[in-house]
């Protein structure tokens, strides 16, 4: 006895080729006619889906004939490849056809998604569905208020909506213009609502002019809103009032971009503070590492670097579109370096990009800076001292250059040296040097103060967990609580409030607990990363 077995996608081949014969009519042997329209099928394939399609022929042709094309079209494609594509529109009614034909379709509403997370609002009683789809219309307000699946929600999912801190919105005229909208859309039956959709329009978050302007010219028809928005006139109109109510939380991502070598940086990891998870963007084709990053509106500027096929050091410079996940080159730098320092600062009308030290074949103390008004590169006002593997922050304005590797009497040394560039003066100036010399460190904004954390003491040859954080106004650096263990090339990052570490060659990612005064573990990224730079990103995706 001979026993022969095909290879495991032996069935799905064969269904797959079905298909194909299906959406070109071929060997179909049976024809549904609806209202003129032909739907050519295979019935032993649909049979599988349906022991009703068999018994009852004479009948389907008459309970298609109530339905959209759309969904006789969708239930039959469902039937041989197992997926569902349809508008939200039509998904009831798809529903409604698969229930008379007999086809089972599994809970629409398993899988939760931006397209059809308004109607779960609408439709189900399962609580973790109903986070999940709130989650997502929070998060997607901005795109989702202006569909018609916004327009047709019942006051009480509506209500849910507005009144919470979490709503993802640029500023408190697009819940108000939300509220327009959907009044408008039905505006007999949704007028009466006006007064209570109001109370959670936050009018203290608008200005004077806009309450004046739009406000009022759309509520003067309810009293009860009219008198509300009088008084938050006079409350902006009295210097001495202090409003109560909280400002929207911003949704936003964490994005972790680039490392050492080019499956690292070929990928970005994006934190979401909802779900409290990492998740991989797709391989984005950067092909180099080294590189420094920025963001520049909903751009990620990928800056020089070290080419992956030759090893050589690179000025090219590309973006990557946030939303699209585009990528296309811009100007290059003047001079090609690498583990050099990137940021950004705005300039009158102008987002400009710096680009500090770093190395070529030496030490480089040369300054670059682009703007986004020309896309040209300009050199400025050289570091004090020759630096690489250092990091750059930004506080009020003042770009901080903390520690670093330079070259003295031909010996590679670690420095605690700190340089700060002033925009006014174009001119860079020592600050008070770090408790510790190191390299391969990592450097943030937090809470009005400069933090640096971990990396290499070139002299000592030691790994440090150490932590100090630095005053700006009264130039003093002071020790903070260590990291739990030794960290080279990790990112800090500030988000949602939180002081992050992450990375240095692993998975492991470290939040300050403030009560406690120690750092505690945090959800682990998707994957190790070493010298990465973090960034607070909108709320889009490239995944």
């Amino acid at each position: 006895m001979y026993l022969v077995k095909a290879k495991p996608d032996f069935a799905a081949k064969r269904v797959e080729y079905l298909y194909e014969a299906f959406q070109q009519n071929k060997k179909c042997d049976t024809l549904f006619t609806v209202r003129g329209r032909e739907f050519p099928a295979h019935l032993i394939v649909l049979m599988a889906c349906s022991e009703f399609f068999g018994s009852n022929e004479g009948l389907v042709e008459g309970i298609m004939s109530q339905f959209d094309y759309k969904v006789i079209d969708a239930i039959l494609k469902y039937c041989y490849t197992g997926e569902i594509n349809i508008g939200e529109k039509h998904l009831k009614k798809l529903l409604e056809l698969a229930n008379l034909l007999e086809v089972k379709i599994p809970p629409q509403f398993k899988t939760v998604n931006k397209s059809n997370c308004l109607n779960v609002l609408k439709s189900t009683g399962d609580s973790e569905l109903l986070k999940k789809a709130m989650d997502l219309t929070l998060e997607n307000f901005e795109t989702l208020h202006k569909t018609q699946g916004f327009l047709n929600l019942p006051l009480f999912n509506l209500m849910e909506i507005l009144k919470s801190n979490d709503l993802n919105v640029p500023s408190e005229e697009s819940v108000f213009r939300a509220v327009k909208l959907w009044v408008n859309h039905d505006n007999a039956n949704h007028k009466s609502n006006l007064a209570q959709l109001m109370k959670s329009v936050r009018l203290s978050l608008l200005s004077l002019e806009f309450i004046v302007n739009e406000v009022m010219t759309f509520c003067n028809s309810c009293a009860e809103c009219m008198t509300t928005i009088r008084q938050e006139i006079i409350n902006k109109n009295d210097k001495s009032f202090v409003s109560k109510e909280t400002p929207r939380r911003k949704i936003q991502k964490m994005a972790l971009v680039g490392g050492s070598n080019t499956d690292m940086a070929n990928t970005i990891d994006i934190f979401d503070g909802l779900k409290n998870s990492w998740t991989l963007s797709k391989n984005i084709g950067i092909n180099k590492y080294y590189f420094a990053s920025v963001l520049v509106g909903d751009w990620i500027l990928i800056i020089g670097g070290v080419n992956s096929s030759n090893a050589t050091v690179t000025s090219e410079v590309e973006y990557i579109d946030l939303k699209s996940g585009e990528k296309k080159p811009l100007k290059p730098l003047n001079r090609a370096r690498y583990e050099f320092s990137a940021v950004t600062l705005r300039r009158g009308s102008s987002t400009d990009v710096y680009a500090i030290g770093g190395r070529d074949n030496d030490y480089l103390s040369s300054v670059e800076r682009w703007s986004s008004n020309t896309g040209d590169w300009q050199i400025i006002a050289p570091l004090l001292i020759a630096v690489s593997d250092h990091s750059a922050s930004v506080i009020a304005d003042k770009i901080y250059i903390t520690g670093g590797l330079t070259d003295e009497n031909g010996k590679s040394i670690s420095k605690n040296k700190v340089q700060m560039y002033s925009v006014e003066t174009n001119s860079w100036t020592y600050r008070a040097q770090m408790i510790q010399g190191r390299y391969n460190h990592s450097s943030v904004a937090f809470k009005g103060k400069l933090y640096v954390a971990g990396g290499f003491d070139r002299q000592t040859r030691t790994y440090l967990d150490s932590v100090e954080h630095y005053d700006p106004n009264a130039n003093v650096w002071t020790a903070f609580i260590k990291l739990p263990q030794v960290a080279v090339g990790i990112s800090l990052g500030s988000f949602q409030n939180k002081l992050f570490s992450m990375g240095g060659g692993s998975r492991d990612v470290w939040e300050y607990d403030e009560t406690n005064k120690s750092w505690k573990p945090s959800t682990s990224l998707s994957i190790g990363r070493y010298n990465a730079v973090a960034h607070v990103i909108p709320n889009v995706s490239i995944i």
